[in-house]
């Protein structure tokens, strides 16, 4: 839609608006146009700027300004091109980057897992060692354990005295068992 249609659209707009006053206007009803209270005069020709106060591409220009135009196109699409090569390599800088995060997420899980499976076998041979600790304490294999439990089955008085002296008399053994070494 031209910048001349829209005027024309505007002034018939306008003009289904306007009620009786504006007909015994002194002004003509073709270079003005109301809307409720407001009078707004009408161009008759196209402005050579669009509404933003440039001109518009298409509009024709001649001698300097067209070749300042010009220079100025070259220069915009030259700058465009380049932009355009920038965020290119920061796009494939980014994603080369995204690639190693990951790349570097997925070793640390691998990593994590490692870890988790040594903890849990490093729990395991705990448990193994402790329950084997238990069963050759109290399998029969074990002689000399066998030997210094039937050495003290015979005496059930040691379990009637209280701990205390359980205790002293555990320290007179060993201090005797290191005095006839």
């Amino acid at each position: 839609m031209s910048a001349s249609s829209s005027y024309e659209t505007q002034y018939s707009n306008a003009s289904t608006q306007s009620n009786d006053s504006e007909a015994s206007s002194s002004l003509s009803s073709s270079t003005m146009a109301q809307y409720e209270s407001i009078q707004v005069s009408l161009c008759r020709e196209q402005a050579p700027t669009i509404a933003t106060g440039r001109r518009s591409k298409h509009f024709i220009l001649v001698g300097d300004e067209a070749a300042t135009r010009e220079k100025r196109r070259a220069r915009n699409r030259e700058t465009a091109r380049k932009l355009k090569v920038k965020q290119q390599f920061i796009e494939e800088e980014l994603l080369l980057k995204h690639q190693k995060l990951q790349s570097e997420y997925v070793n640390l899980q691998n990593y994590v897992k490692h870890l988790q499976q040594k903890k849990q076998n490093l729990q395991q041979e705990i448990d193994n060692s402790f329950i084997n600790s238990l069963q050759e304490l109290l399998s029969n294999d074990n002689e000399d354990l066998n030997l210094f439990f039937e050495q003290y089955v015979d005496d059930l008085n040691l379990f009637k005295e209280p701990i205390e002296n359980i205790l002293d008399w555990n320290l007179i053994i060993d201090a005797d068992s290191m005095i006839g070494n």
